[in-house]
């Protein structure tokens, strides 16, 4: 008796949880203004992840969105850009072509880094999520050296995210770094008004998962609405603590035929 008023007072914390979380969510998902790109402020430092696939195409980076994807981020003009499903080396050649100049890259299978105003150095991932993750040390002159992970989550799977997730944060926490970022396409949604064939297969994990980054790092575009078809909000930039963010929040208009998601810009110091 003792453990089922346990699991009944557990259930019940959590659906508060959840509901408070999911209700805040909602209320600034309808009022919060999108990101307007603007002039970078001095000392800024600027970050970018997007998910450039055709989702409701073929899936990937298509060959003929490179001149668009370039052309959205020479606007944005940031610092440390992380995309997702992209094509391999041969693609980020291309698109880094595209882009001009002063562009650096460091290439997974499916997930891209790229970076100008600095330079990267590669870090060595757990085998099991090289394929769908990049970790790299942003260094440029007269900043400190930033640790930074670009990751694209299983989409169908909350036991998938969590490991990767999980072991993805620990690898963040356990480098000497003092600033960190973990950014990319979590497809982790814990709103409430949802479809429901596109939700969680276990909610509980899922609000698991993302408190456990939490514990070290900040959700630096909370509270800043849907990044992704059908308004959902699955991409994510987290920073260590100790940043201040100036701005944050998706780029709208910005999808070429057949993309599902926008954009997710976060202006930092």
């Amino acid at each position: 008796m003792f453990g089922g008023r346990e699991k009944c007072l557990e259930l019940v914390l959590y659906a508060l949880a959840l509901a408070s979380f999911g209700a805040g969510t909602l209320r600034n998902r309808i009022y919060a203004p999108p990101y307007t790109p603007e002039a970078r402020r001095e000392g800024t430092l600027r970050v970018v992840t997007w998910n450039v696939g055709a989702g409701l195409e073929s899936g990937g980076l298509q060959e003929e969105h490179l001149d668009h994807v370039a052309r959205a981020l020479r606007k944005l003009d940031p610092d440390v850009v992380f995309l997702q499903e992209t094509r391999g080396r041969r693609q980020a050649e291309r698109l880094r072509e595209r882009l001009g100049e002063g562009w650096f890259f460091e290439s997974g299978s499916g997930v891209l880094a790229l970076c100008q105003r600095g330079w990267f150095e590669a870090f060595e991932l757990d085998r099991a999520f090289r394929m769908r993750a990049v970790g790299v040390i942003f260094r440029a002159e007269g900043r400190d050296p930033i640790a930074a992970i670009g990751l694209h989550a299983l989409a169908f799977s909350s036991t998938s995210r969590n490991e990767a997730i999980g072991v993805t944060t620990t690898t963040l926490n356990m480098r000497s770094e003092t600033h960190k970022i973990l950014a990319g396409d979590l497809n982790l949604d814990l709103d409430l008004d949802k479809r429901r064939d596109l939700f969680s297969d276990d909610e509980y994990l899922d609000v698991e998962t993302y408190n456990f980054v939490g514990l070290s790092m900040i959700d630096a575009t909370r509270d800043t609405g849907a990044t992704a078809e059908p308004d959902r909000r699955l991409d994510y930039v987290f920073t260590s603590k100790g940043w201040d963010v100036l701005a944050a929040g998706t780029w709208k208009g910005q999808r070429a035929p057949g993309m599902d998601h926008d954009p997710v810009v976060v202006d930092l110091r």
